[in-house]
């Protein structure tokens, strides 16, 4: 599976401001309501935005397997720019060659965001360890393709949409075979 991920580069989006405050005299207390203020709403981004990245590595997934659907809503919510047309035509690469995704029995597949960092752009940056252990195969006769176990760390980028917090850049920093832990 982990040869037909799709990744590309894609810009961040900018977004945030500055609030000011005028000054009550008390200038300690104004600054730590600030910074309180600010820790609060870096951590709903933050958390959102690792929310989005793993439904959208669920929603991945669920248009990969049988039947293969490129134009799954799911998915196509949950990304942006570039990310979403690569994604798309690689689904449909694999629709056209017969191929689907499915899990082993007692599979290990998982995604383990361990770094989520509001950037300075408004974007937010992920970096996953993730255990592959997908199956690709023929979906007409059932040979396996590609059943090799990986673990890979995830690099995204993800931004906010009109609300909707989508990825716009996703990669496969490293790549280890079997079953490892990230070094992350």
């Amino acid at each position: 599976m982990a040869a037909l991920v799709a990744v590309v580069v894609v810009g961040g989006v900018a977004c945030g401001g500055d609030d000011d405050e005028e000054s009550t005299g008390s200038t300690a207390t104004s600054t730590t309501a600030a910074s309180t203020t600010t820790l609060d709403e870096e951590t709903r981004k933050e958390e959102a935005a690792k929310e989005a990245f793993l439904d959208y590595y669920e929603a991945f997934f669920t248009a990969a397997a049988e039947p293969v659907t490129p134009q799954l809503p799911e998915l196509q919510g949950l990304m942006t720019g570039d990310q979403r047309r690569i994604v798309t035509r690689n689904l449909e690469d694999m629709r056209a060659k017969g191929y689907a995704t499915r899990l082993p029995p007692d599979s290990q597949r998982r995604q383990d965001p361990r770094v989520v960092r509001l950037q300075a752009d408004g974007s937010v940056e992920v970096t996953s360890c993730e255990v592959d252990d997908s199956i690709v195969y023929d979906v007409d006769t059932g040979a396996v393709i590609n059943d090799d176990v990986v673990t890979n760390v995830i690099s995204a980028t993800l931004v906010e949409e009109r609300g909707q917090w989508k990825i716009a850049f996703s990669e496969r920093a490293e790549t280890s075979p079997g079953i490892s832990e990230c070094d992350l």
